[in-house]
């Protein structure tokens, strides 16, 4: 099987295993939009901003060192885990020792518990599931998948539902269905025969912090951008925990984009570290096909934002359509960057994922603050697109001493302006919108189709190519 196959297989394999619960958060939304009040959906993003920061601080990185270094069939598998379980341990005891600090934080109050139930359990879930990854058990993340979509949909029904808690339930039934899912892949697995005291290695274990560590404040940056806005919403304009509610609606779109991609770059980061002969082209090839799929859902999905928010929230809720076109762009950026995150991760390079992700969180800080006096909500988007892109040309600079990387310059160009102004004009609403809003993403369609084609041919192969029947004389 050539390199482009063995990718496409994997990505295959975690498309099934990810799909069911990325669209979770697409089926989920109505429900919390139904169950819980806005304003309490406002403080809640809140909340899940601080546990999206703080969850890699948790492991120190392990979740990604598990990974890394459970690929490299040089270092011993049971010193692998039993080290990346260690350092949960410690991440999440030094957490322990700052409760007291913790619960200072606003909007925190009857959240703190069950937030530090979740850092934990998701945490250990994300350290079996990537070891199991290194193990190259695709089918078992697949199936463990499917199994996590499902337990996650019956404990957010069970606490919000039945046991009306509110928000709060939300977290919980997180925590149940992780708790599930790290039983059942040790359980299925056999990862307790991996956890050996005795296998702990002092001099891995520098490794993987030497690795890892560098990834924590790197993530916490990358988290910063990411859920920043929230935050910034609520506390600079009047009715903000009410617009932070609409503003946490307004990025299903977006995580429909986030879900193509994460499910990619699951099985990207297995071939970008094992697939060694002919890196540089095999890097640009993929790349340019990435950027051609993701222009052309993004195209549609922001053609689609006014209607399909019309159907999909109820009364004032559905005006958080406004929002989501220029988040839609702001991930495509943010996918963009990640792929080039896999350069350092091929080449141990974690300090330059830190600086990038460290200017990108200070950008976006920046902006928030002058954008969102001027625009309000819009200025928040607005500021989490430039500095996906500020990130994304960091990366473009300081990797081409790493690895060389064609990014088709000026079809990113062009693709973003076309992108950017079916924004504008659909926000707008200028007359005609809906047409040459169409316009825009045929024309997106057009210029991006030849590239997709031919990476289908090149994964296909032979499929394409005529069978050649013997003459008869």
């Amino acid at each position: 099987m050539n390199k482009y196959k063995r990718l496409a297989s994997n990505t295959l394999l975690f498309a099934i295993s990810n799909f069911s619960s990325k669209m979770l958060t697409f089926f989920l939304k109505p429900m919390y939009s139904r169950a819980v009040p806005i304003e309490e959906m406002g403080v809640y993003n809140n909340v899940w901003g601080y546990v999206i920061l703080l969850l890699p601080l948790i492991t120190l990185g392990m979740d990604y060192a598990v990974l890394r270094f459970g690929l490299d069939k040089s270092y011993n598998r049971k010193s692998v885990f039993t080290n990346s379980l260690a350092g949960l341990a410690i991440g999440f005891g030094v957490l322990a020792a700052c409760y007291p600090a913790m619960r200072l934080l606003p909007n925190i109050e009857g959240y703190l518990l069950p937030m530090y139930v979740m850092l934990f359990v998701s945490n250990l879930r994300r350290i079996c599931a990537n070891f199991v990854r290194a193990k190259n058990l695709l089918r078992l993340v697949a199936i463990d998948g499917i199994l996590t979509s499902f337990t996650t949909v019956m404990f957010n029904v069970v606490f919000l539902v039945w046991m009306k808690t509110g928000a709060v339930g939300i977290l919980w039934a997180t925590v149940a269905a992780d708790l599930c899912s790290s039983l059942f892949l040790i359980w299925v697995a056999s990862l307790g025969r991996y956890i050996r005291p005795a296998r702990y290695n002092h001099s891995l274990m520098g490794q993987m912090l030497r690795y890892a560590l560098p990834l924590v404040p790197s993530l916490m940056c990358w988290n910063i951008t990411n859920s920043s806005d929230v935050i910034f919403v609520t506390n600079m304009l009047e009715d903000g925990k009410r617009l932070a509610g609409l503003l946490g609606y307004s990025y299903v779109l977006a995580q429909a984009v986030q879900m193509a991609a994460y499910i990619f770059n699951d099985a990207w980061q297995l071939s970008a570290v094992t697939e060694k002969e002919g890196r540089e082209v095999f890097f640009s090839r993929i790349f340019s096909a990435y950027q051609s799929t993701m222009f052309i859902g993004g195209a549609i999905l922001i053609l689609l934002c006014k209607p399909f928010y019309g159907m999909y929230l109820k009364g004032d809720d559905a005006e958080a359509w406004l929002y989501a076109p220029f988040l839609v762009m702001a991930t495509i950026y943010s996918c963009f960057s990640g792929f080039l995150n896999s350069i350092y991760v091929v080449e141990k390079r974690s300090g330059l994922s830190l600086f990038t992700s460290a200017v990108g969180a200070l950008v976006n800080c920046v902006l928030n603050l002058i954008l969102i006096t001027f625009l309000g909500v819009t200025g928040a988007a607005l500021a989490t697109f430039f500095s996906y892109v500020s990130v994304f040309a960091l990366r473009a600079v300081n990797t081409s001493g790493l690895l060389k990387v064609e990014f088709s310059v000026g079809m990113l160009t062009i693709n973003t302006g076309l992108l950017a102004l079916e924004c504008t004009l659909m926000i707008l609403q200028v007359k005609w919108w809906p047409v040459w809003c169409t316009l825009c993403a045929v024309v997106v369609l057009v210029l991006n189709f030849a590239g997709l084609w031919k990476m289908a041919k090149r994964i296909l192969g032979k499929t394409f190519k005529k069978k050649k029947h013997p003459h008869h004389s």
